[in-house]
């Protein structure tokens, strides 16, 4: 006894089945549909009802069938819209010009962010050039028009996408953490470019944005949003501090006698991890290397009195703290912590600001981690439009597709 398909399980929406053939030898099923004429001719634009004008076929990749390659044959017809013109009438599980079904691109697109392009293509007996097409297709699509509306507070930092200094900048929306935007490079021009997109109004509602000291940055923030505080972010200056404190570390290794040089290998990361974290034997030779060398204990209980300033309620209370911090760095006599010193009163306003806007680039940092994971993964992009929305798919993973009732 013969069974039935039940059409609805199928999923061809407003279309009837004429015809399934398959072929041994090359392992597909070729199945062949014609229009439902109970429903009318709707424009694929804005899904408005059209007259028809010219009857056309297309065939298209879809999802396997037992393990069988399987393509779709379709009519449809090229509509006149009384609003958008001459388009090609809706197909509801076919975008207009694709070349394969939305439920093999959703497929494709979520395999292909857990997996390699060749595992995926290898799946389903396709090249990897296909695979790449349909998933770069597929979130184009999702990703072309992010929403830039009800923005007030931003995150900027760089990626870097390939070795020899070649970055990417990233912004983020902070109030509801997520990428807005993505830019090649990462100089004042690059962030013109954002704001330009942004638009003159929106760019007025900008309060505060959180960047590190960069220069770049700081100038292609304040031309077009003078009135928005720049937020410094901790991470990036206590990083800074960090390397302050290498720099002193390496000028008294060089300093000390033979019989203390010892104390000092192997203590680069124990001078900038949190104490908490350390074990016992990392904390004993920390407090060893602290009571030999009064610089590095100098410039190690600074560092710690550093991040205890963004504790600080008011900006009066941040400022007074930020000042006695400076005196006791002049006070040390090492050059290093003294020019420190004087970069932080140079981004003072920058600092401050964080009292009034608590923002960090913390989520950016984040982020940059996934872009190192998705640039591995893929050993390298040739194709950079790609590799952003591979940044973005990386923001806002896609959901398992399931099958529609």
């Amino acid at each position: 006894m013969s069974a039935a398909i039940p059409k609805g399980i199928l999923g061809y929406a407003r279309y009837k089945l004429k015809q399934i053939s398959y072929s041994k030898e090359s392992i597909e099923v070729n199945v062949e549909l014609e229009r439902d004429s109970r429903h009318n001719h709707l424009c694929s634009v804005c899904n408005q009802k059209a007259s028809p004008e010219r009857r056309k076929e297309r065939t298209v990749k879809d999802l396997l069938f037992h393990g069988w390659k399987t393509f779709t044959k379709v009519e449809y017809y090229e509509v006149r819209c009384k609003q958008c013109g001459i388009r090609v009438e809706h197909i509801p599980f076919i975008r207009p010009c694709a070349r394969a079904t939305k439920r093999l691109e959703e497929a494709v697109a979520w395999l292909c962010q857990h997996l390699p392009l060749t595992v995926v293509a290898l799946y389903f007996s396709l090249n990897w050039k296909t695979v790449k097409n349909i998933d770069k297709a597929y979130l184009e699509h999702r990703f072309e028009a992010p929403g830039l509306d009800n923005i007030t507070v931003i995150g900027i930092d760089e990626v870097s996408y390939r070795k020899g200094h070649k970055y990417l900048t990233c912004v983020f929306d902070l109030n509801d953490p997520h990428l807005i935007w993505v830019g090649l490079g990462k100089n004042k021009e690059t962030l013109s470019k954002f704001f330009e997109q942004l638009g003159k109004e929106r760019g007025k509602r900008i309060k505060a944005v959180a960047i590190d000291m960069s220069k770049a940055y700081i100038e292609g923030v304040k031309e077009p949003c003078p009135h928005a505080l720049i937020v410094h972010d901790k991470f990036h200056l206590v990083q800074d501090f960090n390397k302050v404190m290498d720099r002193i570390r390496i000028d008294e290794f060089k300093k000390a006698d033979e019989e203390y040089k010892g104390f000092f290998k192997r203590t680069k990361w124990l001078l900038v991890m949190n104490p908490l974290r350390l074990k016992e034997d990392g904390k004993m030779r920390l407090s060893q290397l602290l009571n030999i060398n009064m610089p590095l204990n100098t410039a190690y209980t600074l560092g710690e009195q550093l991040k205890q300033r963004w504790e600080c309620v008011t900006v009066a209370q941040f400022n007074k703290a930020l000042d006695n911090w400076c005196e006791m760095a002049y006070e040390s006599n090492l050059k290093h912590l003294m020019d420190f010193a004087d970069m932080l009163k140079v981004h003072r306003s920058g600092l401050w600001s964080y009292c009034l806007y608590p923002i960090n680039t913390a989520i950016l940092e984040a982020n940059n981690r996934k872009v190192g994971l998705i640039r591995r993964k893929a050993c390298g992009f040739h194709d950079l439009k790609y590799f952003i929305l591979k940044i973005f798919q990386a923001d806002n993973p896609l959901p398992l597709p399931l099958p529609v009732p």
